[in-house]
């Protein structure tokens, strides 16, 4: 049996396949997309999104922003089932919300989701990093505190 791994070609990473409802409800120009099997570039600072060997679809290239790119704005969604923005990122309780959104009502992400994933692994993922980045940053102001307490105690 064959398996073939595709690199996006701009970031040199592993893109995950995508199915062509996720592509339609998402490229522009639709008539540009060919029989092909094509992957989403997962990756954040990459401005691709979809490619195949043959071709490539870019941020620019896409109807709406995609949320899990840097480039995107804090309007971009992050949840395209329940019009989540990156802004609601710093929602106190997000991923319970949609949860509970989609325990009650379901989801459609397989389509709406430019990866054809559910977004809550990301979120999850995006929530946790911000989380220790920001521990990291505390950390970082506490011995910088502490150094002036010791300079100033030295004197």
């Amino acid at each position: 049996m064959f398996f073939f791994i595709s690199k996006c070609p701009l970031c040199r990473q592993k893109g995950q396949k995508v199915n062509a409802n996720a592509m339609l409800h998402h490229v522009k120009d639709i008539s540009k997309i060919s029989d092909s099997n094509y992957f989403y570039c997962k990756t954040p600072s990459c401005d691709i999104v979809y490619y195949n060997d043959k071709e490539t679809f870019t941020s620019a290239m896409i109807n709406k922003e995609i949320g899990c790119k840097d480039s995107s704005s804090q309007n971009a969604l992050i949840c395209y089932c329940y019009n989540y923005t990156k802004s609601s990122l710093d929602t106190i309780g997000l991923v319970d919300k949609i949860q509970i959104r989609i325990d009650s009502y379901g989801s459609r992400c397989d389509t709406r989701h430019p990866s054809g994933q559910c977004c809550l692994p990301y979120i999850k993922k995006t929530l946790k990093e911000r989380a220790t980045k920001k521990a990291q940053r505390e950390d970082e102001k506490k011995r910088e505190l502490l150094q002036k307490k010791i300079i100033l105690e030295e004197k």
